[in-house]
């Protein structure tokens, strides 16, 4: 069974009617000053009705602003001064005439606050409307019981290329693909969902939620921005993010690829140089039985050092994890300088080494840390490789600091790296020689950023450059 409507919202609901009704309003006011008066005239002077001519006055300077409210506060006074003129108690006119003015003084100011707060009123309602119709979303306000639409803006209109007024809010949600489009019961906040128009396959973005209204009507503030191309920019978002993705993964095959062949490289030409040598010796008539077997087992060292190598970058590619393992830095600056013997001995490179007495222990992985004094130490070699003979010396050093961090330091007297390259060395792919890939220092500051530690270089006194990489005494990769 419906529930029966309150007599006040009854009450309101004619008193707005009759408002927005001049005819209606007016013809109300003139017969509540009518009965006023006839009140007055009919009981005297004792009961005073005339106070309640601020209500037709009231409704009259609400509806026709400050003429009419003038006009009608004329009109109560000529009527007050018929009831009263001839009766009234004073002992003498003039306190008749100056209750009068300040009657009529009374009238008149509330008319003026009336008509001032209307044209406030009535502004704040024309920013309100403007703001709503400027908005680039559409807006409307929808009836809970009764699905009316109360009101709609501009843009509701061109959404729907309809007359909003020709729908309810039940239509106009099933028109978005929502049943009901409504604010649900007992919801206090709004809420924000994504919809897609079945018909014309276009996203919205629909706010929703309860707002105050007239009387005890229950209504709903709904907010529909179309977000079409939000949502198609959304795709191609994913989209690139994808092909990044899989440029990233074919950019890191090909750089896991040129590092297999720069790392292999080393052990396969000094293999073939070892190969080489024995061949040599075998074509002579006469050759030492010791020499061709320290070459044969150089070059069986070599091939396991190739071996290794690619196992490593395999596990590398696996886990992307280095494996740690305890280790004396000076023992693995000696491995390195045996595996690069042949090609220090064919550039008549002079190398001193300065290592520290003590044992310098750390946790790091043993091939990635020779790999890394290879890598300096070659590009040392290659360095001076048009150096005289004279100028053809490397140092290498190994200290511990007053912090118990490990440094190791390659310096040549080759040309040197220019100042102002900066940090450029360290990029992938970056090379100032004319048959080098770029890599080799890029993976030596990989390699010992992924230990804790920092590489870095810097120019000599008499020419030449020094790299020097610091590592933690207990680096765990």
């Amino acid at each position: 069974m419906p529930e029966s409507t309150p007599p006040q919202a009854d009450a309101l609901a004619l008193l707005r009617r009759i408002v927005a009704s001049p005819v209606a309003a007016y013809g109300l006011a003139l017969l509540m000053v009518a009965l006023v008066a006839a009140l007055d005239r009919a009981t005297g002077y004792e009961l005073r009705f005339a106070v309640l001519y601020l209500a037709p006055i009231v409704l009259a300077a609400w509806v026709g602003g400050l003429t009419a409210g003038v006009l009608f506060v004329a009109l109560s006074c000529f009527l007050w001064l018929l009831s009263f003129g001839s009766s009234h108690p004073y002992s003498g006119d003039f306190f008749f005439y100056w209750e009068g003015v300040a009657m009529l003084a009374v009238e008149i100011a509330f008319v003026f606050l009336l008509t001032r707060l209307r044209v406030a009123l009535s502004r704040a309602d024309e920013r309100f409307v403007h703001v709503l119709e400027e908005l680039q979303a559409a807006v409307y306000v929808a009836d809970h019981d009764s699905g009316r639409i109360l009101y709609a803006n501009h843009n509701l209109a061109r959404l729907l290329d309809a007359d909003p007024d020709s729908l309810d809010a039940r239509e106009l949600g099933e028109r978005f693909g929502i049943t009901p489009l409504a604010t649900p019961q007992g919801q206090t906040e709004f809420v924000s969902r994504e919809i897609r128009n079945p018909a014309s396959g276009r996203w919205y973005l629909v706010k929703s939620g309860p707002i105050p209204w007239t009387s005890r009507r229950q209504v709903s503030l709904q907010v529909i921005t179309e977000i079409t191309e939000l949502k198609q920019a959304q795709a191609l978002k994913r989209q690139n993010q994808e092909m990044l993705h899989q440029t990233a993964r074919l950019a890191s095959l090909a750089e896991i690829a040129s590092t297999l062949a720069h790392e292999v490289n080393q052990p396969l030409m000094a293999i073939a140089t070892y190969n080489d040598a024995g061949l040599r010796m075998l074509g002579g008539t006469r050759f030492n039985k010791d020499d061709l077997v320290t070459a044969l087992q150089r070059s069986r060292e070599q091939a396991l050092r190739a071996g290794k190598i690619i196992r490593g970058v395999r596990d590398f590619i696996r886990s992307r994890r280095t494996t740690p393992t305890d280790c004396d830095i000076n023992a693995l600056v000696r491995h390195a300088l045996d595996l690069l013997e042949t090609p220090l001995d064919e550039n008549g490179i002079d190398v001193a080494l300065s290592l520290s007495d003590t044992p310098l222990q750390a946790r790091a992985d043993q091939t990635l840390l020779v790999q890394v004094i290879l890598n300096l130490v070659q590009n040392a070699i290659e360095a001076m490789a048009k150096n005289d003979a004279a100028r053809r010396k490397l140092s290498i050093a190994s200290t511990r600091t007053a912090e118990d961090t490990i440094i190791v330091s390659v310096s040549d007297q080759g040309r040197g790296i220019p100042a102002d390259l900066g940090e450029q060395p360290y990029m992938p792919l970056f090379t100032t020689k004319m048959q080098g890939m770029g890599l080799g220092l890029s993976i030596c500051r990989s390699v010992v950023e992924a230990h804790g530690g920092r590489i870095w270089h810097g120019k000599n006194v008499d020419g030449g450059c020094s790299f020097h990489f610091s590592l933690p005494p207990e680096s765990d990769a």
